[in-house]
């Protein structure tokens, strides 16, 4: 919608500076155009860099842990890159298939505790009111990932294998 205004106002800045005559009236359209054209630009920017109209939500799960082979209680951590970062490689209850923390806003954690488990909180970004989704839904995606937190325990009897 605010690229619907954007648009309209940019046409009728143009037609009163073109077809208008010198009055005190094509200076005030000019005028009401003018910032409704900037404030639009400057919204956008806002929402783009931002996230005007935004605001964070988060949700967590936890999930039990399960051996990545059936004999070994283990966590697997394969090092990327210059070994600051890592993938760590784990299997849950809920799917058989090995899972991935792989993404640029991810946190991970690794602590000791009593039970196999991984809480995972992922952090959104939703709009704010109805009237900032009309305005601005064409421009970012609901339910967009800010970041999301890995947080794994492990009890003693587990350890973390690496994985090359």
């Amino acid at each position: 919608m605010i690229i619907s205004l954007l648009i309209l106002a940019t046409f009728i800045y143009a037609g009163v500076m073109i077809f208008m005559p010198n009055s005190f009236k094509r200076t005030l359209w000019i005028a009401v155009s003018f910032i409704v054209i900037a404030g639009s630009l400057v919204a956008l920017v806002l929402n783009d860099t931002d996230h005007l109209g935004m605001r964070e939500a988060s949700a967590t799960r936890t999930e039990k842990l399960i051996p990545l082979q059936s004999k070994q209680r283990s966590l697997g951590i394969k090092p990327l890159g210059t070994g600051s970062e890592r993938v760590i490689l784990y299997r849950s209850t809920q799917t058989a298939k090995v899972q991935k923390t792989t993404t640029a806003a991810t946190t991970t954690l690794i602590t000791t505790g009593q039970s196999a488990q991984v809480k995972i909180t992922t952090t959104h970004w939703i709009y704010r009111s109805h009237f900032d989704k009309l305005l601005f839904s064409l421009g970012k995606p609901s339910h967009q990932v800010a970041r999301r937190e890995y947080r794994f325990v492990l009890p003693a009897t587990w350890q973390t294998t690496t994985i090359r």
